[in-house]
């Protein structure tokens, strides 16, 4: 979507400068003026007024990061919990913010709470801020609790980004470790050994079987590398193109949940994901159809998705939660266990909270198992690689000697 610069006054005539996304110039006007601001001069600022850009997203500049979002939350909370207005606030956290994207969002929130819009029906009109988010928001102003709220919400996000960081930082090495390996592999098999294959033909030397199986590869991918990446291509676009509808979405992630040890890895950090999201929802005060409605929106597995419709019809006909839980046999017994507990007891929220913390702790140990298991198999596919390169090399020059002996 295309980013318009804008000039323009407000309704106490102060200058105004910021940017706003609009399909078209027509729609960042009516956008404007239906704020109450009085226009002076808008252009679009993407693409040289018309010209060639790249979409994609690497390229995007002042692209609102996630610990962005949660670095707002947690300092709007904090000047909230100063006692200080709502509005006050945003216009301090505007003159703060360096990222000139968040900064006119921010700065269109302020404007349209300045007009007498709620801080909810603001937030609403960025895609940037979730459902969740604005639930929550909405429901604080509803409870007088806003500030709570916020804090709240700065706690989530914390620890989800938190979480997040862990499991990609535990990722970062093994993925350079087979990078590395397949490059090295790769660059011997295409730049090294035809060398020696051209001087053994040369010699008239029998080649034995693991030098003849080495060559063959050598030779596909020197021939046929563009068939590999065809095929990887190929196999990403109609994966995706499956996925596309709702039984491909299904049974994939079905697929993805049967995967050794990454499969119980997303469950446990889906099942950490989900509960804290659904506890701080019922914390806040939103209903839990609703709240379960929220949380099947952001669950990342069909499968989990369609275990919370099950658990949103249960309670609807005055069911429990913990049953279609249990009966979904896709998590560990101890989650329909503790839920049933907290439904007991009145506390869901609180032991939905819990089983969130407890799960942060379970992922932290697989990651850090994770990464200690991928090590030692990933130093052994590069030296067992390798070595077979070398030994195929290697082979045929005992047969060399005899012949030059």
């Amino acid at each position: 979507m295309p980013l318009y610069k804008y000039k323009a006054l407000d309704r106490t005539a102060k200058e105004i400068n910021g940017t706003i996304e609009a399909a078209n110039e027509k729609a960042a006007i009516g956008t404007l003026r239906g704020q109450g601001l009085r226009l002076l001069e808008i252009k679009e600022t993407k693409g040289g007024g018309g010209g060639f850009s790249l979409p994609l997203p690497f390229l995007k500049k002042d692209k609102i990061k996630e610990a962005e979002i949660v670095g707002f939350t947690r300092q709007l909370a904090t000047l909230l919990a100063a006692g200080l207005p709502l509005l006050r606030c945003l216009n301090i956290l505007n003159e703060q913010i360096q990222n000139q994207k968040l900064k006119a969002i921010v700065n269109q929130i302020s404007q349209d709470v300045q007009g007498g819009a709620s801080f909810s029906d603001a937030l609403a009109k960025h895609p940037i801020f979730n459902k969740l988010y604005i639930n929550m928001v909405k429901a604080g102003e509803v409870g007088g609790v806003l500030e709570g709220i916020m804090n709240r919400l700065a706690v989530f996000g914390e620890k989800s980004l938190e979480l997040k960081m862990k499991i990609k930082g535990a990722m970062t090495y093994p993925i350079i470790m087979m990078t590395v390996a397949v490059t090295v592999v790769s660059f011997l098999l295409v730049a090294v050994l035809p060398t020696f294959v051209n001087m053994f033909k040369e010699m008239k030397v029998q080649l034995p079987a693991p030098t003849l199986f080495v060559i063959g590869l050598s030779d596909f991918l020197v021939s046929f590398w563009w068939l590999l990446i065809i095929i990887v291509v190929g196999v990403i676009i109609g994966i995706k193109q499956y996925r596309k509808s709702p039984e491909g979405l299904y049974k994939t992630d079905k697929i993805k949940l049967k995967i050794p040890v990454f499969g119980q890895l997303g469950l446990k950090s889906a099942t950490a994901q989900l509960t804290r999201t659904l506890g701080t929802l019922l914390q806040s005060g939103v209903p839990i159809l609703q709240a379960l409605q929220i949380v099947r929106e952001t669950v990342p597995n069909e499968v989990i998705a369609r275990v919370l419709d099950d658990v949103s019809e249960s309670i609807a006909a005055g069911n429990t939660m913990s049953e279609p839980l249990a009966k979904a046999k896709i998590f560990d017994v101890m989650v329909p266990h503790m839920i049933a507990v907290g439904e007991e007891t009145g506390a869901v929220d609180q032991m939905l909270i819990k089983i969130a913390d407890q799960y942060d702790v379970i992922v932290d140990e697989m990651v850090a198992a994770l990464s200690s298991m991928l090590e030692p198999f990933l130093i052994i596919f590069m030296g067992g690689a390798v070595g077979l390169i070398v030994m195929a090399l290697f082979l045929p020059m005992f047969e060399l000697i005899n012949v030059v002996g």
